[in-house]
């Protein structure tokens, strides 16, 4: 009996210190927890860069391939995305002056000065299949930017898994966008995201949209991230091919 008695108060005393510690392990890591940690790694960033791919498949077997650059600089201010098609590319560059965009479909320059600058951004979401608004409305984060990311409502948190060597938190859930007049929702989709478990860094992001039976209408995302990278002057010149 003494032993039973000694026993239970032994295995009481284990269960209440696990208990007391859960709340707090389970706080750090719901998928909320570490969506707002990862918005707060990015809008504390003093420079960013990233090369990453676009997958878009669809239909029954179709799919094409794109790729990207990303440069942030937050002072002085200055950015640079370039992204490439096969036949095509855009480039959209920043000053502490204005936002500029380049499209060689159009061989044209248009002009965003500030402050009525997030045109560049938000209207070139369609051309370039959603890369532009991925990780730039985290670095503008007090711009409100819509996105994948920031419109993101994670449900759960599927594990760990490894993204190009990297140990990565599984992120499952839901986003969509919405009208800034109305406030109502549209084009919702299922999104996974994969978050750097060291640096908190977005590595992967697929969005996987309704679909026919038998098709696909799938996008991932995946980048290769740097956080407060030294970046010269070159990385934002572009000159636009006459």
């Amino acid at each position: 009996m003494r032993f039973f008695l000694k026993s239970s108060c032994l295995v009481s005393s284990c269960l209440l210190l696990l208990a007391l510690r859960l709340p707090e392990l389970r706080a750090e890591e719901t998928p909320a927890a570490i969506l707002e940690h990862t918005r707060s790694v990015y809008a504390a960033l003093t420079s960013y860069s990233d090369t990453g791919t676009l997958l878009n498949e669809y239909g029954p077997a179709s799919h094409d391939e794109y790729s990207f650059a990303t440069y942030f600089t937050r002072a002085p201010r200055h950015f640079m995305f370039d992204y490439r098609k096969p036949s095509d590319r855009i480039v959209i560059w920043g000053d502490p002056d204005a936002f500029h965009v380049w499209w060689k479909a159009t061989g044209q320059v248009s002009e965003y000065p500030n402050p009525k600058n997030t045109g560049a951004l938000t209207l070139n979401e369609y051309p370039t299949s959603g890369a532009i608004t991925k990780i730039p409305p985290l670095l503008y984060s007090k711009a409100g930017l819509a996105g994948a990311i920031p419109n993101f409502e994670p449900e759960r948190l599927a594990g760990m898994e490894d993204v190009a060597g990297n140990k990565c938190y599984r992120l499952e859930g839901t986003t969509s966008d919405a009208y800034a007049q109305t406030g109502k929702k549209v084009d919702a989709r299922n999104v996974t995201v994969w978050i750097d478990s060291t640096s908190y860094l977005v590595r992967k992001i697929l969005e996987d949209r309704p679909a026919v039976p038998g098709t696909l209408n799938r996008i991932t995302t995946t980048f290769n991230p740097q956080a407060n990278p030294k970046l010269n002057d070159d990385s934002f010149k572009f000159a636009p091919p006459k």
